[in-house]
């Protein structure tokens, strides 16, 4: 975690409380500032609030059938905006025998976006699954899959803000955004 520059760390550290070093010196009011920062990185997979297989097969036709599912693994969590792009080799139109969602085939950069408006506790797995003529089994690699989400990852949040001078509570809002900067399936 990362605190602003101005922020008084040792009070962060101890009562786990945001202040300014300078306690005289007032928050700037109606602007939009960020007073903490966490990142988290991690190769660990059981950590990742999705779960994403792909299982290509030989159809023994000189190309592949193709299933990718998605499992939601944190329920607490709603994705929003999910994208899986799947490459796929030049030239290999692929046929979709099912899909969980949209998908969208772009010849001029041989992928496949499976889309998905939300991925909740309600809509937890799915799947995508076709056939694509004329490829073999690690054409289909690296998968990007990009989401949003309004929960932060480890449900940090602002309870509530105090006037330094007298404890009084002090009206403010919170904005909370959780996205992917890389996730990759290899």
């Amino acid at each position: 975690m990362q605190t602003h520059p101005n922020v008084d760390k040792e009070l962060f550290k101890s009562k786990t409380q945001i202040g300014l070093k300078n306690p005289t010196k007032p928050f700037p009011l109606n602007n939009d500032i960020g007073v903490l920062k966490w990142r988290f990185t991690s190769t660990d997979e059981t950590c990742l609030p999705l779960s994403i297989n792909c299982w290509p097969s030989d159809n023994g036709a000189g190309g592949c059938d193709v299933n990718i599912e998605y499992e939601l693994e944190q329920e607490d969590k709603e994705l929003s905006q999910v994208t899986i792009v799947i490459p796929l080799p030049h030239n290999c139109s692929p046929n979709i025998t099912e899909c969980d969602g949209d998908y969208n085939y772009d010849p001029r950069k041989s992928c496949l976006t499976w889309s998905l408006a939300l991925i909740d506790a309600s809509n937890k797995s799915g799947a995508l699954e076709f056939v694509a003529p004329q490829a073999s089994q690690s054409d289909f690699f690296p998968l990007q899959v990009t989401f949003s989400c309004n929960q932060s990852y480890a449900n940090i949040k602002c309870t509530e803000v105090k006037h330094v001078e007298d404890d009084s509570p002090v009206k403010f809002s919170s904005e909370t955004v959780l996205f992917t900067q890389k996730y990759e399936i290899v």
